[in-house]
C-alpha cells in the first residue's frame, strides 16, 4: 500500500459505500535532478462543486538541512505550483508534478487538505535545531579515534597515516593546503564525521572530494578514498537526510573515488587498512 492509499484508508468513515466529497492531489518537487529525489511540498483539493483549496510549504525549515540555500527555490516552486493548482492549470515547472487523485470522504475540503498536508508534507514540520551541547562528534574526533584504531591494527611503522593531516600541494595556481590524513604509497584518503547538520555535512564532503582530487592529481596518486563515520542512534529523519546528502555528493564525484562508511572507529579502521592494501597489491 502506497502513502496515498494509506491516507485514503485512514480518512474513510465507517459507512462502507460513502460517496466521495472530492479529490486531493499531492504536489511533488524534484529539487536536485542529480539525485532524482522527490519531496512532497504541498496538497490541493477539489470538491464536487469545483471549489479548490491548496496548501504548500512556506518556510525553508527542514528543506534547508537537505539543500542549503537552494531550499528557497523549492519554496518558490511550491508557491508557483499552488497558484497553478488554484487556477486549474498544469504545473508551471517540470520540477513539480501533481500526483494522482485521492478521494476524501468526510469533513470539509479545507479539513481534508489540512489533514493530508499534515500527514504527507513532512518537510513542513518545524525544524528543531540541535543545541550545541559540546557532545558533537566532530571531524577531528573521527580522525583521532579511527587513527588510534589503525595503529592498533598495523602498528606505528606503516606509511598509511600521515604525520600531519594537512598537506601543502603545489598547484598550477600556487601552493594550497588540503586535508589527506591517509597517504598509502598509491593513494590519498580522508575521513569525515556525519554528526553535523545535512547542509554542513554536504559542504564537508564536497571539500573532501576536491581535496582528494587535488592531492591525487598533483602527487600522481591513483587511489582516492573518502570515509564517513556515522552515528548509530539518530532519528530516522536525520538518517534519511544524511543518505540524501551522501547520494548528492557521490553522484557528482569522480568514478575513481572509493567511498566507505562505518558505524564504529574499529570497523572503519579495518576498511581503511583494507583499501590501502588493495591499492598496493
Amino acid at each position: 500500500m502506497n502513502v496515498h492509499d494509506a491516507f485514503a484508508t485512514r480518512t474513510q468513515p465507517a459507512a462502507p459505500n460513502a460517496e466521495p466529497l472530492g479529490q486531493l492531489f499531492v504536489m511533488r518537487c524534484e529539487p536536485d535532478p542529480f539525485t532524482g529525489e522527490r519531496l512532497n511540498v504541498g496538497v490541493f483539493g477539489v470538491d464536487r462543486s469545483g471549489r479548490r483549496v491548496a496548501r504548500v510549504v512556506q518556510q525553508v525549515g527542514r528543506l534547508e538541512c537537505l539543500y542549503g540555500p537552494a531550499a528557497a527555490e523549492v519554496v518558490w516552486l511550491a508557491a508557483a505550483a499552488k497558484e497553478a493548482a488554484l487556477a486549474g492549470v498544469a504545473s508551471p515547472s517540470p520540477q513539480v508534478v501533481f500526483g494522482g487523485p485521492m478521494a476524501f470522504l468526510h469533513g470539509t475540503l479545507e479539513q481534508a487538505v489540512d489533514r493530508a498536508f499534515a500527514e504527507l508534507v513532512t518537510v513542513a514540520l518545524p525544524h528543531k535545531v540541535r543545541e550545541a551541547s559540546g557532545t558533537k562528534f566532530t571531524d577531528e574526533d573521527a580522525l583521532a579515534s579511527v587513527s588510534d584504531s589503525i595503529k592498533k591494527l598495523i602498528g606505528l611503522d606503516f606509511g598509511l597515516l600521515a604525520n600531519t593531516p594537512n598537506v601543502l600541494v603545489e598547484t598550477d595556481r600556487g601552493p594550497w593546503t588540503v586535508m589527506v590524513p591517509f597517504q598509502p604509497s598509491e593513494g590519498v584518503g580522508t575521513i569525515r564525521s556525519a554528526d553535523y547538520s545535512p547542509a554542513t555535512l554536504k559542504t564537508h564532503l564536497m571539500d573532501s572530494v576536491l581535496d582528494l582530487e587535488c592531492a591525487a592529481s598533483y602527487r600522481n596518486k591513483r587511489g582516492q578514498g573518502l570515509f564517513l563515520l556515522r552515528q548509530t542512534e539518530v532519528p530516522q529523519s536525520e538518517a534519511k537526510a544524511i543518505d540524501a546528502v551522501v547520494d548528492s555528493v557521490l553522484h557528482r564525484a569522480s568514478r575513481k573515488l572509493h567511498f566507505d562508511v562505518g558505524y564504529s572507529a574499529g570497523e572503519l579502521a579495518q576498511r581503511i587498512v583494507q583499501w590501502s592494501e588493495e591499492l598496493q597489491a
